[in-house]
């Protein structure tokens, strides 16, 4: 029988708080970059508490993922809940951070109640989710998918040279045998991670919960837009051939092509300008752009309709534009029958949810690659993100922990009925 528990607000927010204070003073913002003594200190702060407040006994895999782990009735897959605590530079209190606080408050709360489940449950912080000083984001999850194998670690290195390998061992994992680190659907029955919107739709429209459906599929690009140097003053318009000019065209074929569907965004993130003198025509550009979708066949034909769009900017202007753009990661479609275990979830709670998509990547699309997994997430305030101003209410945290308790416990009580 599933038993209401009620979270400890003031608890999750002096361990948000205690994070917030564990960062690097001289980067700006809440800045906890992986890998750094920062990172090692707020791990330390979770193993603690895990170890005392939660009851758990808790591990480092081969892949350095912190995991917190208390024993089930029944020798059958775990039931795995995490997020992480590395932050982007400059960033916030909540993303990451909000998930595997709220996974160590239900745990603490199921202790509390003396609600014990017949799966093991775990609680995950997983390596390095946000891009990490190796130029590799998601390294933990990555790890647990299979993904790394220890010639590919020791081939990537930081800007002091540093190796990946190395560097992994150092927060405690063991990389020379980096595939323990290696799950699958026989030993995690449900993976769920809570997680801070980063966006504005459960804040406008007043919803405690969001139910994920799924992570966009990425494409990422280099355009190389090649002109002429030439003296700005006097070149007649009439013959430049001007790289920004031109660039600036694809830019915003990009930005036409995208406002077309509600459900896909375009970014051109970088640009890169030679010779970057006020009196001189450009005669390089290069621009990094990157298209976001749910869906892989509508990624795929704005992808083809902008390379046409380039195809005929070169042309009109008579200028060379190579374009590179290649797809990054596919689409992620979460279990339909977690989704709808998450409603239920809400709905036994009078939780208010409402289904969307994430469009931003996650350790949860690495690990629904192998195991059935779910995602919620809470309102963040104005839709604000990887910025000081990032903001999610402790009561909002807390909605999201009673999710998470009801959702696991109805998990766990079917498949001891089945």
């Amino acid at each position: 029988m599933m038993k209401n528990i009620q979270p400890n607000t003031d608890r999750i927010r002096r361990d948000i708080e205690a994070l917030a204070e564990t960062i690097d003073p001289n980067a700006g913002g809440y800045t906890r970059i992986s890998f750094s003594d920062e990172d090692r200190r707020a791990r330390k702060y979770l193993r603690e508490v895990m170890e005392t407040e939660a009851d758990f006994e808790v591990r480092i895999d081969a892949a350095a993922n912190l995991i917190g782990y208390r024993a089930g009735q029944r020798d059958a897959p775990c039931i795995m809940v995490g997020s992480h605590l590395d932050t982007v530079p400059g960033g916030g209190r909540f993303d990451g951070i909000a998930g595997v606080i709220a996974g160590l408050e239900v745990a603490r709360r199921f202790r509390e109640e003396n609600i014990v489940l017949q799966h093991s449950l775990e609680v995950v912080d997983f390596l390095a989710e946000e891009p990490s000083p190796f130029g590799l984001s998601t390294i933990g999850s990555r790890g647990m998918a299979g993904k790394l194998n220890s010639e590919k670690l020791l081939s990537i290195t930081d800007n002091t040279g540093r190796t990946l390998f190395d560097a992994i061992g150092e927060m405690g994992g063991d990389p020379g045998n980096i595939d323990k680190a290696r799950r699958s659907c026989r030993d995690i029955l449900l993976n769920l991670e809570l997680h801070i919107e980063q966006g504005p739709q459960l804040y406008n429209q007043g919803i405690d919960i969001g139910i994920v459906s799924g992570i966009v599929g990425i494409y990422r690009g280099n355009i190389e837009v090649s002109g002429r140097m030439d003296h700005a003053g006097t070149t007649p318009m009439s013959i430049r051939s001007d790289a920004l000019t031109a660039a600036a065209e694809v830019t915003l074929c990009l930005e036409m092509i995208c406002r077309q569907f509600a459900d896909l965004v375009g970014t051109t993130g970088t640009f890169e300008i030679y010779p970057n003198a006020a009196n001189v025509i450009p005669s390089r550009v290069t621009l990094g752009m990157e298209v976001r979708c749910q869906e892989s066949s509508k990624l795929q034909a704005t992808v083809a309709e902008f390379k046409s769009c380039v195809d005929r900017i070169s042309r009109e202007r008579r200028i060379e534009i190579k374009a590179d753009i290649r797809p990054s990661s596919n689409p992620v479609i979460f279990d339909q029958k977690i989704k709808e275990t998450l409603a239920v979830a809400c709905k036994h709670s009078k939780i208010s949810c409402l289904e969307l998509t994430s469009g931003a990547s996650h350790d949860a699309s690495h690990i629904a690659e192998f195991a059935p997994t779910g995602m919620i997430f809470i309102p963040s305030r104005e839709g604000r993100s990887h910025c000081p101003q990032e903001w999610s209410e402790f009561e909002h945290v807390g909605r999201g922990v009673v999710v998470l308790a009801n959702a696991i416990q109805m998990v766990d009580e079917k498949q001891q009925n089945d």
